[in-house]
Formats: structure tokens, sequence, C-alpha cells
């Protein structure tokens, strides 16, 4: 059995329901804002649908990893699953806008908890040192399941409806959960003996937040899904102006996914584990930064899909970054919560992120979103660099825990 064979079985479980997580959110994004206007709403209610998920998952993000590093991660894994499989059924009862908005802020709160739990439970079992190889396949996962989702949603609503997406989104929630029950199991030392330590530490975000590796995260987190964000919302509009048809514009965002889970899989994940997060995601937001600028000047759609994917290959060298220094800096004491921190980072970096270089491109005409947003990434990548040079900081969150007069808290 090689070295790495062992991290591969331990991540099965996790890596299935994290799968199953995302096609939950992706599966809803082109189903909730028709099923919202088939029951009335106007272009503010759908606007409100759309929002109320983010806006109850932020919260929820820090409240789930609290409660991931107090009760274990197989138990709130299982109950963010029944929960998120509930509140998915029920956007086929409600009949109403306000109606539907609620059981959308409920559905958020659920993501909430579990996503922290998915990611805390895959950190414990990843090999110390291979983090990056380990988040690097949950990235694809996460890539395959953005791919294969809101395709899939979108045939099943044009024959079954929106009702028969979300029911089957619940079923496969609750496919997930029994996974989960057989599946993911907590670590021996986050077992009964270190609960009551688990439970007493109500300085360990604060403490997490000083670690010099997980800032650096965050910060990147934000970047990226800024840029992802900006992709997302302006790439369809660029790709037909380029005369492109509209069944083409699909293919832009399936290169960007392709090229990020293939270096993802690839052994170029594993450099986090050789050289350290820093020179992987400052190397990854520049390369992103290249290809929002090259979209920026794009003159025929080739060079466009050059652009998608070569900001495919940013994120396949941020994401496995990011996630190995939030896993690898925390302990299993602490690495619910900072998971929940870094699940706020990739929320906040859409919901404000996206809305505020839109605004700037509102209020300067003549800029693309493409270059301010390329300014942003090239400039967070090398402040990184220079920062985790000149300065790299507290490497571990026990040791600023131990600073605070606060006992270790597991390995």
């Amino acid at each position: 059995m090689t070295a790495s064979a062992p991290t591969r079985a331990s991540l099965r479980a996790p890596g299935v329901v994290l799968f199953l997580a995302f096609v939950d959110v992706f599966a809803l994004l082109p189903t909730v804002a028709p099923h919202i206007a088939s029951l009335g709403a106007g272009a503010a209610g759908i606007g409100l649908a759309v929002g109320a998920y983010s806006a109850a998952n932020l919260p929820a993000n820090i409240i789930g990893g609290i409660l991931v590093d107090r009760h274990g991660r197989r138990v709130v894994t299982i109950v963010g699953l029944v929960a998120a499989a509930a509140t998915v059924a029920a956007y086929s009862l409600a009949v109403s806008v306000p109606g539907f908005i609620l059981v959308r802020l409920l559905h958020g709160v659920a993501g909430g908890i579990l996503v922290p739990a998915v990611f805390a439970a895959a950190g414990d079992r990843a090999r110390r040192g291979a983090e990056g190889r380990a988040f690097g396949r949950l990235g694809a996962v996460i890539g395959a399941a953005a791919v294969l989702a809101p395709a899939t949603a979108g045939i099943v609503r044009q024959t079954a409806g929106t009702d028969a997406v979300f029911l089957g989104v619940a079923a496969l929630l609750l496919v997930g959960a029994a996974v989960a029950f057989f599946g993911v199991h907590d670590q021996p030392a986050a077992a009964p003996s270190t609960r009551v330590e688990r439970a007493a530490h109500p300085r360990a975000i604060r403490a997490l937040l000083q670690v010099a590796p997980i800032r650096r995260a965050l910060a990147g987190t934000v970047v990226l899904t800024a840029a992802v964000g900006v992709l997302a919302g302006f790439l369809p509009g660029t790709a037909e102006a380029l005369g492109a048809p509209a069944s083409a514009v699909g293919g832009l965002f399936t290169a960007y996914a392709i090229v990020a889970a293939g270096l993802m899989l690839s052994p170029v994940a594993g450099r986090v584990d050789r050289s350290g997060a820093d020179v992987p995601m400052a190397l990854g937001l520049v390369t992103i930064g290249a290809a929002m600028l090259l979209l920026s000047v794009a003159p025929s759609l080739g060079v466009a899909v050059a652009g998608s994917a070569l900001f495919g290959a940013g994120y396949g060298l941020i994401f496995p970054a990011v996630t190995a220094a939030t896993s690898s800096s925390s302990t299993v004491a602490t690495r619910g919560r900072a998971f929940g921190l870094f699940n706020v980072a990739f929320s906040l970096g859409l919901a404000v992120g996206t809305p505020l270089i839109g605004a700037l491109a509102d209020a300067v005409p003549t800029l693309d979103p493409f270059v301010p947003t390329a300014a942003l990434a090239i400039g967070a990548g090398i402040a990184i660099a220079l920062i985790a040079r000149r300065s790299p900081g507290t490497e571990r969150v026990d040791e600023v825990l131990e600073e605070l007069g606060e006992p270790p808290v597991g390995p």
C-alpha cells in the first residue's frame, strides 16, 4: 500500500458527502429563480430568495464550526444532511413568496452547519504533511458537482418541473446522511476525554484569527471567490459580445472547471505539502489576475476560452493551498471553527466582493469589471508572498492558545 492510499480511503465518505452537499447548492442555482417567479415573485422577490441562503449561511458557519468542535463531526454532519433534506423538500410545499423565502433561510442554516463539519472530518483524516493532496481531491469533487448538478437539474426541471428537482436533491441528501452514519467518524482525540476541553475554549476563534497562515488563507479565499463571482456574472456577456451563441457560453465554464479539477488531482496539489501554502496561493492569485486581464482584452472566443482555462489553473492552485493551510494550522479541537471561518470567507467574497466590483464598473462605464478584479487578485498575491516571507508569524493555533494561557487542545 502506498503512503497516499490510506488518505484516499479515509476521505471517501467525506468526499461523497461533500459531493452531495454541493449538488444541493449547485442544483438549486438554476432552479430557485424560476420556481419563486412561478409563485408570483418579481425581481425583488427573486433577489431576496437567492440572497436569503447566503444571509443565513454566514452566521450559521460560525455556529456550525463551534458545534462541530463540541459535539463531533459525525453527529453534526448527519443532522446537517437531514435538516438540509427536510428544507429542500419543503421548497415544494411553499405556496407563497414569503413562505419560500423562509424555507430558503432555514436551508441556509442547515448548509451553514453541514459544510464545516464535512471539511473538518476530511481534515482530521488527511495525513499530516499530505493535506494539499487530500484537499485537492476534495476540490475536484466540488468541481464535479459544479459541472454536473446545474445541467442535470435543468434537464429534470424541463421534463418534470421544479418540485422534482427539490425532491430529488432531498433524496440525495438523505443518501448522504446514510453514508455519513456508516462512514464519517470522529478522531479518537475528539472522544469524550477531550470533549470538556473542546467546550471550554471560547477564545478559540480569536486564537485562530491570530494564526498567520489562517489569516492569509482567509484573505486569499475572499479574493478567490470575489473573482469567481465576477467570472460568473460577466463572462457570459463577454462571450455574447464576441458573437458566441448561448450554447457556447457553458463551454467557457467547462474549460475552467476541467483545468481546475485536473490541477487539483495532479501532483501539483502536493506542492502545498512540500513548500507550504503561501507560494501556490500567491501564484494562483497572480494567475487569476492574468486570466482576468486576458478576458478583458479577448478579441475572439478562442482567447476567451484560454482566459477561462487560465482562471481554472489559478483556482486549482489556490483551493488546495487555502484549505490545507486551514486544516494544518488548526487542531482536532479547533478544526470545526477553522473551517467555519473558511466558509465565512468563501461566502463573503461572493456576497460582498463581487457586488462592489460590479458597482465600481457601473460608476466608471468605460471600466471592464475584469480589470479591477485582476488588480485585486495580483495585488493580493504579491502582498501574501511578501508578508509570508518577511513576517511568517505563528503557524498553529495551539501556540496561540498557550500564549493566551489556555492548555493545548487536540493534536
